[in-house]
């Protein structure tokens, strides 16, 4: 885990709550604190990076960063720390670190750029990826919140769950220009997922009277070869910016490229099938209507079910989705979820749970 430290003397007025108190050589006893709170420790680094970068900082556009912009933390939830830095940029920190390259970091530096943020630079050291400089995107909302919000009020998401997935097409052709692609037997996928189904099934035992269901949904991808390249990995809707002026861009942007969490780094840099994202898409729109008063209500319901047709169609706009493979990934999912709701937010368990059901009910009626 990486932490980064400031330091001043013991007391001083403007440092945040110290971590420790330490002695350093020529400076004698000063007090340690996370930098990322402290706007001047992180405006030095940012001069110093940018001044005399180091052997591990590789800058690809050092001009796109104002070493003199106001700098300050992001609070909201994440699992890494993002430093704002004015309106131009922001530095990801990465905390838990993992040998080579940052998945976000190696995707942004081969795309384009047009529905996903520029890469400025990648700050390494001792063999890991421990931050990134990258373009910070103003003039949208996050697309979390602009779904349920729409939920909450009763406003169809059609028109911006259409063009959701039409971005998520142009983003796979993208990876798929950038990566290359491969083919993969469907027999093996089925067997990785029935052994995922499993191990969730022994971790969550309500999971297990599903087996000969699930089994019978995985069966479906056996005969089948399928096209597999680099994917987005962990797709939901809050891995996308939405932009209401349509003279500022395009209507989304793709941000988030490490991957789920659950998953190893090399599970995560595997190719895979794009579907796996169309399906992580829907489960999200699925998951936005926990905003509308009474979610298992018809109205909410039926909100859901248009916007996820909307995404579908968008998508299929520019790319097909075989059914078989689109119920496999959909259920796949449902059962990730459900053992990462229950690890993290057991209220929300229920969500997934239910899926898992409604997955395969819709599966054994075609």
């Amino acid at each position: 885990f990486q932490v980064l430290v400031g330091y001043l003397p013991p007391g001083t007025a403007d440092a945040p709550a110290p971590l420790a108190r330490v002695v350093l050589d020529d400076l004698g006893e000063v007090e340690l604190f996370d930098a990322t709170d402290h706007a001047p420790s992180l405006a030095a680094l940012v001069a110093s990076l940018l001044a005399s970068p180091p052997e591990g900082m590789r800058w690809l556009e050092p001009s796109a960063v104002d070493p003199a912009a106001p700098m300050r933390r992001y609070l909201g939830e994440q699992s890494n720390t993002t430093v704002l830095l004015g309106d131009g940029a922001l530095l990801k920190l990465f905390r838990k670190l993992e040998p080579g390259a940052n998945l976000d970091a190696e995707v942004l530096e081969r795309l384009p750029g047009r529905i996903t943020p520029r890469l400025f630079g990648v700050l390494a050291g001792a063999g890991y990826d421990l931050g990134m400089f990258y373009q910070r995107i103003t003039g949208v909302t996050d697309g979390w919140v602009f779904a349920t919000g729409a939920c909450a009020d009763h406003t169809s998401f059609t028109e911006p769950a259409a063009a959701l997935g039409e971005a998520l097409a142009v983003l796979h052709d993208e990876l798929a220009h950038a990566f290359g692609t491969d083919e993969r037997d469907g027999a093996e996928l089925a067997d990785l997922m029935l052994e995922r189904y499993r191990s969730a099934a022994d971790a969550v035992p309500e999971l297990a009277p599903h087996a000969r269901a699930v089994a019978q949904v995985f069966d479906g991808l056996r005969g089948q070869r399928l096209v597999t390249q680099r994917v987005h990995g962990d797709f939901h809707l809050g891995q996308v910016l939405h932009r209401s002026d349509p003279q500022a861009g395009p209507p989304w942007v793709i941000i988030d490229f490490e991957g789920e969490p659950l998953k190893s780094l090399a599970e995560r840099r595997r190719l895979d099938s794009p579907v796996r994202d169309v399906a992580g898409a829907l489960r999200s729109l699925d998951y936005a209507r926990s905003a509308a008063a009474d979610p298992a209500s018809a109205p909410a319901l039926d909100w859901a079910g248009q916007a996820s047709r909307a995404f579908l169609d968008g998508y299929r706009r520019n790319r097909p989705i075989p059914p078989a493979l689109l119920e496999s990934y959909l259920l796949d999912k449902a059962i990730y979820e459900v053992v990462y709701e229950v690890r993290n937010r057991p209220s929300w368990a229920h969500i997934p749970l239910r899926a898992v059901q409604d997955e395969l009910v819709r599966a054994q009626h075609g």
